[in-house]
């Protein structure tokens, strides 16, 4: 299958500056979608292309993909943040590079006080209340001086045109602590096992956050498998990492000498043959409540599990064609022909570079192996 692909570019008023298109120009164009992460849009113009002295900082760059007999459909949205570099060669070139929407959430702390019910501290709570709560108090309006945040959420664009979807109550009910935390980071890590995140551009200066209960995508599994028999996989990467796993935490709350509290968690991977400790830091917890101590043990631990992960490119074949039979997010079937195994995986990441004449190199991250 073939494509075609052109960005849109607008500025921080949202109004529409530039149209760039790719096949038989010199433009180069690469991209990379993410589950839970912003993702990354990079391309190449002509050091004398008169976007450059135009562009600033948080522009808007949207990709565009339209392949053949099909509409055209945004593939990703993003901010312009950096040039890098410019530079001249035997011709001029600059290179020009854009985080996903989502890395405004990085942009952003949890910026109440430890132990502020239902702002840094949840008591059993569904993950997807949790998180929309976060993102709601930490950066769109709603997160203000008044409500006990240390500053207002939301100075300027690119928040004040970030809303939150309806809260659903998804999840399992959980305890969570997170102050001072990485907004973006704790979100990352308060989802795994639970569900997905994104940030939805609805109009252009607009975005919703929204949670997906389970994962983004749908379950594909019995009808999408990818193998080197099947014709539609390349180059398949397989890796376990183990070097960087723990398999016991020493969680250490509040308190002093003997009197501290202290809870010992281990992770699924425990065994006599694999003990591996790790000390996590939880001073944020209130005295005697265990529940919460267990929490941040477990998901230290979820944090430094062993990982087996998988990728390789894609062969388009009439039955496996990006963005009609799979797309970021769905379960499928792999078979990994490192031991002959089939394994069901998400669709972590896409990945896609297109070449002079136009021509998209397709590849995809999966998930651990399940």
């Amino acid at each position: 299958m073939t494509a075609i692909y052109r960005l849109d570019i607008y500025d921080t008023s949202g109004a529409l500056q530039y149209v760039l298109d790719f096949k038989g120009s010199p433009n180069q164009l690469q991209y990379i979608r993410r589950v839970n992460a912003p993702g990354m849009v990079v391309f190449t113009v002509a050091g004398d292309h008169p976007l450059l002295s135009d562009i600033q900082d948080k522009w808007q760059v949207e990709v565009w993909r339209k392949p053949d007999g099909a509409d055209w459909s945004r593939e990703i949205a993003a901010f312009y943040r950096d040039l890098d570099p410019w530079e001249y060669q035997d011709k001029s070139t600059a290179v020009l590079k854009c985080q996903g929407i989502l890395s405004m959430l990085s942009w952003r702390h949890v910026a109440y006080y430890a132990g502020t019910a239902d702002r840094s501290k949840f008591t059993s709570e569904a993950v997807e209340t949790i998180a929309n709560t976060l993102v709601t108090y930490n950066a769109t309006t709603s997160g203000t001086t008044g409500d006990g945040r240390l500053r207002a959420a939301a100075g300027g664009y690119p928040f004040t045109g970030l809303s939150v979807e309806a809260d659903g109550g998804d999840g399992d009910s959980i305890d969570w602590y997170c102050a001072y935390s990485n907004l973006l980071e704790t979100l990352q890590n308060l989802v795994k096992g639970h569900g997905d995140f994104d940030i939805v551009k609805t109009s252009d200066t607009a975005w919703q956050w929204r949670y997906y209960d389970g994962q983004l995508g749908t379950d594909k599994s019995a009808s999408v498998i990818f193998a080197l028999s099947r014709g539609n996989m390349k180059q398949p990467a397989f890796r376990d990492i183990r070097s960087g796993e723990a398999t016991v935490a020493l969680v250490a709350g509040q308190g002093e000498e003997s009197d501290r509290d202290v809870v010992i968690r281990t992770g699924t991977n425990y065994a006599a043959g694999n003990d591996i400790e790790i000390f996590v830091p939880a001073t944020d917890i209130d005295k005697d409540d265990t529940t919460g101590l267990n929490a941040r043990g477990d998901a230290s631990l979820s944090e430094r599990e062993a990982v087996k992960s998988f990728s390789f490119g894609i062969l388009e074949t009439k039955a496996t064609r990006y963005k009609v039979d799979f797309d970021l997010g769905d379960l499928v079937s792999v078979v990994n022909p490192y031991n002959a195994t089939k394994y069901t995986v998400k669709i972590n990441g896409v990945a896609i570079a297109l070449d002079s004449d136009g021509n998209e190199d397709l590849q995809v991250e999966v998930s651990e192996l399940l």
